[in-house]
């Protein structure tokens, strides 16, 4: 009797720490309770010439982003943006997002939509 209990016990947590790493790669937006949508993180591809920064972004998912598609990027807490896709983005292409002085910032470059 004791020996089955162990046994659940060990499946639910191992099932525990497995949904945990699922969620922790895919994490859900919210809103005041309501599931928003999941980020999607895209390849960034920004350069730095001069007193300029140039972000574009590379579709590394295995579909189409539609036309409206929403795609918010940064360079840090402070350099940041978004742009409305006007046409489609298919796999692996890449599209120009924004431009602007450079502000001598560092940090990691981020780019995702939410699906």
């Amino acid at each position: 009797m004791k020996n089955r209990f162990f046994l659940a016990i060990a499946v639910i947590m191992v099932t525990g720490a497995l949904l945990l790493t699922v969620t922790a790669q895919n994490p859900i937006v919210s809103y005041g309770g309501q599931r928003v949508g999941t980020y999607v993180y895209l390849q960034p591809d920004c350069s730095r010439n001069g007193d300029f920064f140039t972000f574009n972004v590379i579709n590394n998912t295995n579909q189409t982003l539609p036309a409206g598609t929403k795609i918010f990027w940064s360079f840090n807490s402070t350099v940041k943006g978004s742009k409305v896709l006007s046409a489609a983005l298919p796999a692996g292409q890449k599209t120009f997002l924004d431009s602007g002085p450079n502000l001598n910032t560092s940090g990691t470059p981020k780019a995702y939509f939410l699906k």
